[in-house]
């Protein structure tokens, strides 16, 4: 504090401060009032830092326990490892039980907020972890089963979410700035349906999806801006039955899609990586296949269809977050199962992270990449609550 007391106070808060990490800002709260309004109530301090500021990303892992962990992967090493850290605070305020932590069912990021699902997605909440700001939600009226959101933003950090189901043509629309819910229409091209609720990615506040229209497999963005669809092509045609063995979807540093392919059970693992995407080419997308791996059982890893994945596109280094069942427990404990992380570069050396038996197979768990951030919702009706940041 001392090296600014000598700048002016605006040089400082715009130049200076909206240029460093979220993460280092974070612990400077306590330092000043002026500094803890800033970071905490300043909607235009969060969206100029957001724009701003070099970009820290930070694992964050949704495991079994319906609990939202950061997570250290270390790639350096002789052998990579990942560990996942004690769980961030969520109070649910409306629990029967004083203090009693939401569970998560589904995680979903875009710019620095987290959109987390109740397992019967009778209930949601916005938080952003960093700052503690928490916005609930209870979806209108239309039942729950197979129903999934996507957060995003149109104009001017405008924050949206779309209520969709998998296999219906029912789409809704939340926008912060109204509080209300509207019906829209069908935002899919004629033929397709959504074929994973959560295989679900954002970039540059843009919802992505794998969606199908037998037998073409395709990826979907949706564009809250717009709110209209676009079909982006992938890398392969579609498989004779309109199905790949394995097809996952993730985002590389909020410019990038990454997909992980498997086109059968013999075939290696791919990853692919489209072109910088922004505003001006989002439409025009190409592919490079940057790695091939042996992700199958014979090479004791067990990947499937509908699950998340991290690359990092320096190291050429790709984690990835499944669950199994294990078959050898004792048989009343038969339906448990195990949170798994596999790590594997180029030299196609796997190396395994088994989180041991977990519970019930209900939680969708897995592991996506989160920025911190100051951004702030729109105020229209909502309520806004503070969570313990202590983790962060």
């Amino acid at each position: 504090m001392e090296i600014f007391r000598d700048l002016p106070e605006e040089l400082v808060e715009e130049e200076i401060l909206t240029q460093v990490p979220a993460k280092y800002l974070n612990g400077l709260r306590s330092t000043c009032q002026r500094w803890n309004r800033l970071f905490s109530s300043d909607r235009r301090f969060g969206r100029k830092h957001g724009d701003k500021a070099a970009k820290q990303f930070v694992v964050l892992m949704l495991t079994n326990f319906f609990r939202v962990c950061p997570a250290i992967v270390n790639l350096d090493g002789k052998v990579p490892t990942f560990e996942v850290k004690t769980e961030l605070s969520l109070v649910d305020p409306h629990s029967e039980h004083p203090g009693a932590q939401f569970d998560v069912y589904r995680v979903f990021h875009c710019d620095g907020l987290l959109l987390c699902t109740s397992e019967d997605a009778s209930r949601f909440v916005v938080w952003n972890p960093l700052t503690g700001e928490t916005r609930w939600f209870q979806p209108s009226s239309g039942g729950t089963i197979g129903r999934g959101f996507a957060l995003g933003y149109g104009k001017n950090k405008s924050y949206k979410i779309l209520s969709y189901y998998r296999g219906r043509k029912d789409y809704e629309m939340y926008e912060f700035s109204s509080d209300s819910w509207r019906v829209v229409g069908d935002i899919l091209p004629p033929g397709f349906t959504l074929r994973y609720s959560s295989i679900t990615v954002s970039l540059q506040g843009s919802a992505y999806w794998v969606a199908y229209d037998e037998p073409t497999t395709q990826i979907i963005k949706f564009d809250f801006s717009t709110e209209k669809c676009l079909l982006v092509p992938l890398p392969y045609p579609s498989q004779p039955d309109g199905r790949f063995e394995v097809l996952r979807l993730t985002n590389v540093k909020d410019e990038k899609l990454a997909l992980l392919v498997q086109l059968d059970d013999t075939s290696k693992t791919e990853i692919w990586v489209t072109n910088k995407i922004d505003e001006t080419n989002s439409q025009v997308v190409s592919w490079n296949m940057v790695l091939a791996l042996d992700l199958s059982p014979h090479n004791d890893v067990q990947v499937y269809d509908e699950g998340s994945f991290l690359f990092d596109e320096e190291k050429k280094v790709v984690v990835v977050s499944e669950q199994w069942f294990d078959f050898e427990v004792e048989e009343e404990d038969l339906g448990q199962n195990k949170d798994m992380i596999y790590i594997a570069g180029e030299d196609n050396v796997v190396t395994q992270v088994d989180f041991g038996l977990d519970g019930p197979n209900q939680c969708v768990s897995g592991i996506l990449n989160y920025v911190p951030s100051f951004v702030q919702m729109e105020q229209a009706g909502g309520k806004r609550k503070r969570a313990d940041l202590s983790d962060m």
